[in-house]
């Protein structure tokens, strides 16, 4: 079985590009024949690497996302973004027509370009959606949220998604018999042996609660801001407890804003910014609790790693986190933003540090449960006899000739930029006079007899 896959990005970064080779690590266990295509985003990137590990095939295409933080907002810019991805679309059409795929998946909701070219082409299409878009990462979707997610149903035979609480949301737009959870089929194991590499404790004091938050960056809605007036908190309570901060640092305004909380609270040499790191397990077997903090996570990758290696987790009750923590006894629930509760659930920890080692042992049953559920190779199953009962549906073809005019409109201004004066003129005064051309052909025959 062939199958193509759009990435969004071409980096090795996000929770998304390592969980979609996790689940074709799942995939080709039990089907050792499958061939996978990645069409990865320009500029190539980190994610290359994993690519050639593993031995997938890969061509780099530029598009743009039709949900953004920042859309398109002038002429201009409306207009070069529709130019790029229109021709993205007929290079992915073309990649079809090389490696005919049996099926097409787009991983992540942020590009539909695939998902175009595969109605184009006649291939069945599945979406594996991994975040909300606009409730957990601040995404504006450009045709709204309900038109994004409708169109998604509509393009696609099956949407995966990366959890229960994900598929309720989706089910308000897309028929429920397309819409499947998989959790990630994480490697327990190599979770663990990850988490036991040699690593510099980024704590400073002995007998303290240790904390630690992991994010790819940091961000309002990543939970800093929380977790650093939670540990203000408990310090004006007299209690010994510190956090490392692991990420990407974010922008200036919001890491000035963290530092003068720090400040205020009088806790800067409890709040340790460790910056990136590859392997942020390795911290975590400096701590004693894990904190998920952000708004709104669709599954929560870093907390099930918590978990998996038995660190407790105090997380926003939020998304999917109650599916992966079971509240009081593998961790503790917080309301979402609310820095004093968060404070409150640490407490408990810090008042009985025998909790701290039930839950530690709780935690990683947790996750060996939550691996039972909601399988990849069900998931395969499924999109493979929803695959032999695809049939194309009509498709008008002045649809895909409609995707020629932004190039030709790109052409023609270039070609007006290189024309002369009086050519310009000259075009412009024949089209004006083109409508009454007839009435001066009459006139002239009147007065000449011709």
């Amino acid at each position: 079985m062939k199958i193509l896959i759009l990435s969004h990005v071409s980096d090795y970064v996000g929770g998304a590009e390592r969980s979609i080779l996790d689940v074709l690590d799942e995939w080709k266990l039990k089907n050792p024949n499958i061939e996978v295509y990645f069409v990865l985003r320009k500029p190539l990137g980190s994610y290359i690497v994993k690519m050639k590990e593993k031995g997938y095939k890969y061509q780099a295409v530029d598009f743009t996302y039709w949900s953004d933080s920042n859309l398109p907002n002038t002429d201009e810019r409306k207009f070069t973004h529709t130019l790029r991805n229109m021709r993205a679309v007929k290079k992915i059409e073309s990649i079809i027509d090389d490696f005919k795929p049996d099926f097409i998946l787009t991983n992540s909701i942020v590009a539909p370009w695939a998902a175009l070219a595969a109605y184009y082409k006649g291939v069945p299409h599945v979406w594996f959606a991994r975040e909300y878009g606009d409730l957990d990462h601040g995404r504006k979707f450009e045709i709204g949220r309900e038109n994004t997610w409708r169109d998604i149903g509509l393009m696609s035979e099956v949407v995966l998604t990366n959890s229960e609480s994900l598929s309720k949301h989706v089910a308000q737009y897309i028929e429920k018999n397309k819409i499947i959870t998989v959790y990630n089929p994480f490697d327990l194991k190599a979770i663990v042996k990850q988490s036991k590499e040699k690593s510099v404790s980024p704590f400073n004091y002995k007998d303290s609660l240790k904390l630690i938050l992991t994010s790819g960056g940091i961000a309002p809605s990543k939970g800093q801001r929380e977790a650093v007036e939670a540990i203000g908190l408990l310090t004006e309570k007299g209690y010994n407890v510190e956090i490392a901060l692991v990420g990407r640092p974010g922008s200036a305004e919001f890491m000035e804003e963290l530092s003068t909380l720090s400040l205020k609270y009088g806790v800067k040499k409890r709040i340790h910014l460790t910056g990136y790191t590859s392997n942020p397990l390795s911290f975590a077997t400096h701590a004693d609790v894990g904190l998920m903090a952000s708004r709104m996570e669709a599954f929560g990758r870093v907390t099930f790693e918590y978990q998996a290696i038995g660190l407790p987790v105090v997380g926003a009750n939020s998304g999917a986190t109650p599916e992966i923590i079971n509240d009081s006894t593998s961790g503790f629930l917080y309301e979402p933003g609310n820095s004093r509760d968060m404070a409150d659930k640490i407490e408990k920890y810090l008042l009985d540090r025998t909790i701290v080692e039930l839950h530690q042992k709780n935690a990683s049953k947790q996750a060996v449960g939550l691996m039972k559920k909601n399988s990849a190779n069900d998931a395969f199953e499924k999109i493979t006899k929803s695959i032999g009962e695809f049939n194309p549906p009509p498709r008008m073809n002045y649809a895909h000739h409609f995707m020629d005019y932004p190039e030709i409109a790109q052409k023609y201004y270039a070609n007006i930029g290189n024309a002369s004066l009086y050519s310009i003129i000259s075009i412009k005064l024949k089209n004006r006079l083109r409508p009454h051309y007839k009435n001066i052909r009459s006139v002239y025959a009147r007065i000449t007899g011709k």
